[in-house]
C-alpha cells in the first residue's frame, strides 16, 4: 500500500496498521493505537446500533486479525491536522467457502501523538456479506 507522495507520519501510522492486519500482526498493530483506542462501526449491527470495540482490543484484534489472504485497495487517503480518512476495498476468502468478499468502505481514524486514537467504519454490512467480483466493486470508482 503506497501512495505518490510523501506520506505524513499519521498516514504512515493508518498504512503500517492496515498492514499488520494483513499480515494477521496484532502486536505490531497494537504499538500504534493509543491505550484508550476505540472503533465504532456506523451502521445497524446484528445486535446493537453502532457497534463498537470493548476494552478488550487485543483480543478483538486477535479473533478479526488471523484472517489469511485479506486485501486493501486504497482508492483515496487523506487528512486534516488529527484525522485520516481513507476510501478502499476490503478483500477476503470466506474461511470456509473459500469465496471472497469486497466490500467498498470509507473509515475516519483520529490521530492523537502519532496514534489512532479512535475511528469510525463506514460500510453498508449487507454488501460485506456479498461475494461481489472485482467488476462489480469497480464499477463505484468510475
Amino acid at each position: 500500500m503506497k501512495t505518490n507522495k510523501k506520506n505524513s507520519k499519521n498516514i504512515e501510522t493508518v498504512l503500517k496498521v492496515l498492514n499488520a492486519e494483513i499480515r494477521g500482526d496484532v502486536k505490531s498493530a497494537l504499538k500504534l493505537l493509543s491505550k484508550d483506542y476505540s472503533m465504532t462501526w456506523v451502521y445497524q449491527g446484528t445486535k446493537e446500533l453502532f457497534p463498537n470495540t470493548t476494552n478488550e482490543v487485543q483480543a478483538e484484534l486477535e479473533e478479526v486479525y488471523p484472517i489469511k489472504g485479506r486485501e486493501y485497495d486504497i482508492k483515496n487517503i487523506t487528512e486534516s491536522r488529527d484525522v485520516v480518512m481513507v476510501e478502499m476495498i476490503e478483500s477476503y476468502p470466506d474461511p470456509e467457502t473459500k469465496k471472497i468478499y469486497r466490500t467498498p468502505l470509507v473509515i475516519v481514524l483520529e490521530m492523537k501523538n502519532g496514534k489512532i486514537k479512535t475511528g469510525r467504519h463506514y460500510c453498508d454490512p449487507r454488501i460485506s456479506y456479498m461475494h461481489l467480483s472485482r467488476e462489480q466493486v469497480k464499477k463505484v470508482f468510475k
